[in-house]
């Protein structure tokens, strides 16, 4: 605000000079006298053309054609200040006894340009040191003359900041109204940054007090659209404020859209909260209260803007927490046809702020999945996240864990995930809509990736993880019937299920399923492709005995996960129950068969394969119907 009292200044500069020779020189000639004051003390050009009107009544005044006035020495960019023209009055009678009172100012289409060159010097310093300013705003103000300034008209302003370490500010379009009385002071202002209007009212208790950087009562409402924002507190330039504010956003895009800021997509509908800025850059909001596409989340936070970037310690309580909104489209998955998305992931969020996030929740409906009570924290520091999962209640059962996203050389992306006492039949169904698991599982998964896209990650994940379910039952299937040669619905009971896994290049490999049933035993062998979307897994159910050597029947799932083919393995039903009864068979089959018949043991071996195809087409009729509705397929 030095600026803005070193600008009445040359104003009541202009009014003097107005008030001591108005009776003795045309306009032209106080034009011309103005601007050679301008310069002896400023240094810059001030020109003034077109006619220069003087007034008398009801007001002592001056009227202009176009103003422009020089910028820095060292600007390229321009005029700093220039207008159509400019119109200011006095009140006689007040200046006579020493005080100026400014009747109004009214400029017409100013253009404003304020900027900083890239040693940080301003084009506004000049005037500061002619005028034997300093740096603070220290010192009795009380010893300037008084300077009451009634009323300013701007219409069709446009104000531009340039400051080449950092962005450039601009507001195209202003038409503001703005009054002063003894100290109070209003602003409103219709303001347009390039979209919507922004209808602006600004109430100052005491302009003085803040002029003179001291704390005065500010209120201030934005409109845009449908959309309000207020506050209501105190305020000083230093900067430095603490109030209440309380923004409604029902078309909160609209109103991003308005300040020339990227919608975020979060769709943000009310937010209130004390909030607190002090002059060492410490930001704090106390009672915050935000409503996310319907769900109310307390909110502390502290902020220490002081650094390089922010550091942010806040807590956020949720009660039931609605992600729908989030799920619903959700993000871009995985397709039978082109694999994982090749897109690359924008991580540099990652290292905009650091700081300690702590959140929670009493529950969670993610649409198909649903949760009890949560706690979650966020450490971030140096571009690297990690997410601690304390406690996530649901399916009767806890997860917990922690995810880690690093930034710091490339994106990588790990963790580890606890599973403890989850009912599979619940988990199953809101999962993958099938309710035919019964059970209750404990497991664990490490892993970690590393790329730049979710093809990249899927393509390096490495890691192991293990799951085991004590007794259950699985609908639609009975291993114990599918022995007898009579494959039907039915239920299959077992005792336990174990497995454990490791992951290698996006591949994972499994060789140690076993289900435990009364008098038959299943076991699994084989790999999953988590980067290429694969299976080559072969599933075994085997009648029990002593020596583990019992009629087995293993049936093999290979192909892409969005169309797998599912086949009985007839040579490993063979090699593993009547490999050496089959050779001497076949050799004896084939020798006779060829003698009966006149031909070579080929030709026999030849039919042979014809009939085993067209068994196993059967089989998998049978089989691979009967596991395609177990796991909810067609």
């Amino acid at each position: 605000m030095r600026i803005l009292r070193l600008l009445f200044g040359l104003v009541v500069f202009l009014i003097l000079a107005v008030g001591a020779i108005i009776f003795f020189l045309p306009g032209e000639q106080i034009a011309r006298l103005a601007s050679d004051q301008v310069k002896e003390q400023f240094g810059r050009d001030l020109e003034i053309t077109g006619d220069v009107q003087l007034s008398f009544f009801p007001t002592l005044g001056i009227s202009t054609g176009p103003v422009t006035l020089s910028n820095a020495a060292w600007s390229v960019n321009g005029p700093m200040f220039q207008a159509e023209g400019a119109t200011i009055g006095v009140d006689a009678m007040a200046l006579i006894g020493g005080e100026t009172r400014i009747k109004n100012i009214s400029l017409t289409a100013p253009k404003i340009l304020l900027e900083k060159d890239s040693l940080g010097a301003a084009n506004w310093d000049d005037f500061l040191t002619a005028s034997g300013g300093e740096a603070d705003t220290g010192g009795d103000s009380s010893e300037a003359a008084p300077i009451t300034l009634e009323k300013v008209q701007i219409t069709n302003a446009s104000i531009r900041f340039i400051d080449p370490n950092g962005a450039t500010i601009e507001v195209p379009d202003l038409t503001a109204d703005f009054t002063w009385g003894e100290g109070a002071a209003s602003l409103a202002a219709d303001v347009s940054l390039g979209g919507d209007s922004i209808d602006t009212k600004v109430d100052v208790g005491n302009l003085n007090d803040l002029i003179a950087g001291d704390v005065t009562q500010v209120n201030l409402t934005a409109t845009t659209g449908k959309n309000k924002v207020t506050y209501d507190g105190l305020a000083a330039i230093t900067p430095e404020f603490g109030g209440r504010v309380e923004a409604m956003l029902p078309d909160a895009g609209q109103f991003f859209r308005a300040l020339q800021l990227e919608d975020p997509g979060v769709p943000i509908q009310e937010f209130s909260g004390q909030v607190t800025l002090t002059k060492e850059n410490l930001f704090s909001l106390r009672d915050g209260r935000v409503t996310l596409a319907g769900n109310v989340l307390n909110t502390e936070a502290d902020v220490n803007l002081a650094g390089a970037k922010p550091n942010v310690v806040a807590s956020v309580a949720a009660g039931a927490l609605d992600l729908k909104p989030f799920m619903a489209g959700g993000g871009e998955g995985a397709s039978s046809s082109t694999g994982w998305p090749k897109d690359i992931i924008d991580a540099n969020a990652l290292g905009l702020i650091d700081g300690s996030i702590k959140l929670s929740a009493a529950s969670i409906d993610m649409g198909s999945l649903n949760f009890g009570s949560s706690r979650l924290a966020v450490d971030i520091d140096n571009a690297r996240a990690v997410a601690t999962l304390h406690e996530l209640t649901g399916y009767q059962g806890i997860v917990s864990g922690q995810f880690v996203a690093n930034n710091r050389s490339g994106l990588s992306v790990g963790g580890t995930i606890d599973l403890s006492g989850l009912a599979l039949q619940g988990l199953l169904t809101d999962l993958i809509e099938t309710d035919r698991f019964t059970g209750t599982a404990n497991g664990r998964l490490a892993f970690l990736g590393v790329g730049n896209s979710v093809d990249a990650i899927m393509n390096s994940l490495r890691g192991d993880g293990a799951l085991s379910v004590g007794n259950g039952t699985i609908s639609g299937i009975n291993l114990d019937q599918l022995f007898r040669g009579t494959p039907n619905s039915g239920t299959t009971i077992f005792d336990s299920m174990n497995a454990s896994w490791t992951m290698d290049g996006g591949v994972l490999t499994n060789s140690d399923l076993l289900m435990d049933l009364p008098n038959v035993q299943a076991k699994g062998a084989g790999t999953v492709g988590l980067g290429a979307q694969t299976l080559d897994y072969t599933f075994t159910p085997q009648l029990k005995n002593d020596s583990d050597t019992g009629f087995s029947f293993p049936v093999r799932v290979t192909g892409p996960w969005a169309d797998p083919s599912i086949r009985p393995d007839l040579e490993a039903v063979a090699k593993q129950n009547f490999q050496e009864e089959i050779d001497k068979l076949e050799q004896q089959a084939a020798e006779a068969a060829a003698e009966s018949l006149g031909v070579t043991t080929d030709e026999v071996q030849n039919l042979g394969e014809t009939l085993e195809n067209k068994l196993q087409d059967k089989l998998e009729e049978e089989v691979g119907g009967a596991l395609r509705g177990l796991l909810g397929g067609n």
